[in-house]
């Protein structure tokens, strides 16, 4: 099994949605550490391929996948990730899962495709087509579904709001 150890300043953004953005950020501060049964690095095409029990982890977000690619430019700035095959993100508080996951830098959106799913507490929601915005927290969901636990609102909140007696 060949290990790689990488260094990023992904930011702990809410809530560190989904680790492909931590692999996709750039070098600098905090560890990524990244586990495969293959790694191939082909840096005239900037690539580099882990295949095989891909596990990458930092701080408390875990990523496991069958596959994950990163594309970078000439300066070694990643501007595409995809993960592919099972793929299952794990942190304190929210979990995902898809067949495929894919980040692009350049417009700041994580895609998870592929059945998938994102759950945090008692919240669990499904989709054809998930995507994040990790900068703004911004998310949308294709054919949505699934469960949303929401603070109950007081009847008499009803009702005053609408200009009536409780």
């Amino acid at each position: 099994m060949h290990c790689a150890r990488a260094t990023t300043a992904a930011p702990r953004r809410a809530p560190a949605l989904l680790a492909l953005a931590l692999v996709a950020a750039q070098p600098g501060q905090a560890s990524l550490d990244i586990r495969a049964d293959r790694l191939e690095l082909d840096q005239p095409a900037g690539l580099a391929r882990f295949e095989g029990g891909v596990v990458a982890t930092q701080d408390d977000v875990e990523l496991r996948c069958a596959r994950l690619v990163a594309r970078y430019d000439a300066k070694g700035e990643v501007g595409e990730v995809v993960a592919e095959g099972d793929v299952r993100v794990k942190s304190r508080d929210l979990a995902a899962t898809a067949g495929r996951a894919s980040f692009d830098r350049a417009a700041g959106v994580l895609t998870l495709t592929g059945d998938p799913a994102v759950t945090r507490g008692q919240d669990h929601l499904r989709g054809e087509t998930i995507r994040l915005w990790p900068d703004s927290g911004r998310v949308v969901i294709e054919q949505a579904r699934g469960r949303l636990v929401v603070p109950r609102i007081a009847r008499d909140t009803l009702t005053k709001a609408k200009g009536g007696a409780p």
